[in-house]
């Protein structure tokens, strides 16, 4: 008995051992793939590894066409389609193709093994794989090896994918790091590689063609071995359910992908300038990055400055450059850096937008623009003389037509881009106070500009960049906001939803809206134009501001114009810097902004006064208030606290019968009047110049036959026709005055 109880009890604990292990054998195939999904997985436990990685982003315009892509792992070229980017179709295709039982298996396919197996052992030899496409994402994600240990570990490592994602989300990193040769990854960047298409743009017997080609990439080229591919699709025809005719058709589609016309150089600068700043968060789940770029119409652009260049012929303007602003987003919707060459490494490869050139006159209205700030206003006379200025009167700048026109209005002066004023403002405004200005506008000045440059920066002998001129043109439109561009709108995500990107920071102003909207309405103004560009100027058939600039040496042709939506800058030439003499910045670059500007809906719009602007009859002669005896009237505007205060003094001496012309009024005037220097003015030493050879050259009007007396700083002289003579410059405050047969007059300045 105590032999039977001691040994009831063992053979009942033996029995229950069995029938739990077998139990074990019998569930453990169904519970493998839960315990495997405990072991950690460093190389993809999620999707985030794959979001976060910054690589095989596209880059599309702002309606979502596809510019280029960032270059993927190993530098390969790799798009990360979004699920929504992913043909329904192509997902069908890829599981007809690759893993029939994808949606039903756990990573690994029994039945698939064992077809694989009793195949490969019927003939000696491998024959057929069982890999699922789980499977082969396991291989693409951690290389396992050859031999069966290498399958081994493939499978252990699906079964661990499977656990943690889940169906949907295996097949999007599937297809979106499946290798298709030529180091291309994924079926976003396949689809460009080899039909230069977007692939969401692809019929169904493209995208066969595309699943066709990962399973031997070399042997199914489409480029090489076309007919190789097609036997592949054609074989598979039946199981991916597309028919033979569109597997020819799709045949005849396949070419080679490339950038799209107009881009490059835009990309260019995204990679250097832009992307490297974006935070990392702004990669994390990117499908693609929005940009600011209209590519439509930059390639309509390219196309119009093209077919103007091909016009020209000329050796010294063959290529050109233009940037497009959106005045109310402050986005760059177009940017063409050259004109399109055939040869990727010649002139097309430098961005004339980027590169700096002589300024010429588009300098001008940032000077004028500060004149206003500091109290001048449209109305105030400036004298366009043959003056001198520096050591010994070296510098003698000259109007770009040679000739001179005594006195004009900073209107007709600005309008006109006539030279001399410019120069004679900047004396007075000075040099450093003017180049801070510039730089406080975005130009980047180097340390030696003022001593470089010196007075000739008002007309040209700055070098500038065409970006750096249209922003800052931008100002005028923007009502003297001064704003930062922006390149991205925004991240589609690999979900398909869009996030947009944080806009830039906070605008600076620069000038008040009076100011803002008087050079606007001055380098609109047709009438003003006249003296310099003429009457029939092509710039007057647009209601929008523009400024033109042609370089001394003819080498670089400006022309910057704005409506109310749009700010745009073209600059032509050519890279080698040879000159185009008989060429101006009002030709080739006039047209192209011109024609831009019309073609862009409301980019000329007229914005109504600012506010604090008053509306005054005054003397286009004198530039007062005018009365009823001026031959010559218009309308002009003043800021409320400058108003010009009593009537023309000129035309009330001169009496209600007296019409003088401008030429009277230099010449046969009823009494001398002192031209140069301006009442009030204010002179600079230059302290690099001796003072012995800095002299200020005087202009006086009155009667070609009087003879004048000049009084100045105690000393008196006779003064005959031409009436002109030099006054050695010294500090102090000094008072000039001309005595003649018909009258007076005196002008107090100062030298510093």
């Amino acid at each position: 008995m105590s032999k039977r109880s001691s040994a009831g009890p063992t053979v009942f604990c033996t029995g229950s051992f069995r029938r739990a292990g077998t139990w074990v054998l019998l569930l453990f195939p169904l519970l493998l793939p839960y315990l495997v999904a405990l072991l950690p997985f460093p190389e993809l436990e999620s999707l985030e590894s794959f979001r976060a990685s910054g690589q095989g982003v596209g880059i599309a315009d702002r309606h979502g066409r596809l510019l280029a892509s960032l270059p993927g792992p190993g530098g390969s070229f790799m798009i990360r389609a979004s699920g929504d980017e992913i043909p329904r179709t192509l997902k069908q295709i890829t599981v007809a193709l690759e893993d029939k039982r994808f949606y039903s298996h756990p990573g690994v396919d029994p039945l698939a093994l064992d077809r694989a197996l009793v195949c490969n052992l019927a003939r000696g030899r491998v024959v057929s794989g069982a890999s699922t496409i789980t499977m082969q994402l396991a291989r693409i994600l951690h290389s396992h090896g050859p031999g069966v240990g290498g399958k081994l570990r493939e499978a252990l490592h699906a079964l661990r994918l499977e656990a943690g994602l889940s169906k949907e989300e295996i097949l999007f990193l599937y297809l979106n790091t499946l290798p298709f040769g030529y180091n291309t990854r994924g079926v976003g960047a396949a689809a460009m590689r080899y039909f230069d298409r977007p692939l969401e743009e692809l019929d169904r017997g493209q995208l066969l063609l595309l699943a066709s080609i990962p399973e031997a990439p070399a042997l199914y080229d489409p480029f090489r071995r076309p007919e190789a591919l097609r036997v592949r699709a054609l074989a598979s025809s039946r199981r991916a359910g597309v028919p033979a005719p569109e597997i020819e058709a799709a045949l005849k589609t396949v070419r080679r992908g490339s950038t799209p016309r107009g881009a490059a150089h835009f990309l260019q600068l995204l990679r250097e300038e832009v992307l490297p700043s974006l935070p990392p968060a702004c990669w994390r789940e990117a499908s693609r990055l929005l940009t600011t770029l209209d590519l439509e119409l930059t390639q309509a652009i390219t196309a119009r400055m093209n077919t103007l260049l091909e016009k020209k012929s000329h050796p010294g303007l063959t290529n050109a450059a233009f940037l497009v602003l959106d005045n109310r987003s402050h986005e760059v919707l177009a940017w063409v850096g050259s004109r399109q060459a055939s040869d990727p490494e010649g002139p097309s490869a430098r961005d004339g937008i980027r590169e700096r050139k002589p300024s010429a006159s588009t300098l001008k209205p940032f000077l004028y623009a500060l004149a206003l700030e500091r109290g001048y206003t449209a109305a105030s006379l400036l004298p366009d003389l043959p003056l001198a200025f520096g050591s010994g009167g070296a510098y003698r700048p000259q109007n770009f037509d040679r000739r001179s026109r005594g006195l004009v209005r900073l209107r007709s002066a600005l309008a006109s881009s006539l030279n001399v004023p410019a120069v004679f403002l900047l004396s007075q405004i000075g040099l450093d106070p003017f180049l801070r200005h510039l730089e406080g506008l975005g130009f980047f000045l180097p340390p030696r500009t003022a001593q470089e440059c010196g007075l000739g920066a008002a007309i040209g002998n700055v070098e500038v960049s065409l970006f750096e001129l249209t922003r800052a043109f931008s100002v005028f439109p923007c009502r003297g906001l001064l704003f930062q561009p922006r390149f991205l709108l925004g991240v589609k995500t690999l979900q398909g939803a869009a996030r947009v990107l944080p806009a830039p920071e906070q605008p600076a102003r620069l000038y008040s809206t009076q100011t803002a909207w008087l050079i606007r309405d001055i380098l609109c103004d047709p009438a003003a134009r006249a003296s310099g560009f003429g009457t029939a100027s092509r710039l007057n058939g647009s209601p929008a501001m523009f400024k033109s600039g042609t370089a001394s040496d003819y080498t670089a042709f400006w022309c910057l114009g704005a409506g109310g939506e749009y700010t745009v800058g073209v600059w032509a030439g050519s890279f080698e810097g040879r000159p185009a003499y008989g060429t101006t910045g009002s030709s080739l670059p006039a047209s192209l902004a011109v024609w831009v500007l019309q073609e862009l809906a409301g980019g000329t719009q007229e914005p109504a006064p600012a506010a604090g602007l008053a509306e005054v009859r005054i003397c286009t002669l004198t530039g007062q208030r005018a009365s009823e005896l001026c031959p010559s009237v218009r309308d002009e505007y003043f800021q409320e606290d400058r108003l010009p205060k009593g009537g023309c003094s000129f035309h009330r001496a001169a009496g209600s019968g007296a019409a003088p012309t401008p030429e009277a009024l230099l010449a046969t005037g009823v009494s001398p009047r002192i031209l140069f220097p301006l009442h009030g003015s204010v002179f600079y030493l230059d302290p690099r110049v001796a003072v012995q050879d800095q002299r200020l050259r005087c202009w006086v009007a009155a009667g070609r036959e009087e003879r004048l007396q000049v009084f100045l700083d105690g000393r008196s002289f006779l003064l005959s026709y031409p009436f002109s003579f030099e006054l050695l410059l010294k500090p102090g405050a000094f008072t000039l005055k001309v005595h003649g047969a018909r009258g007076q007059d005196l002008a107090a300045f100062e030298v510093r």
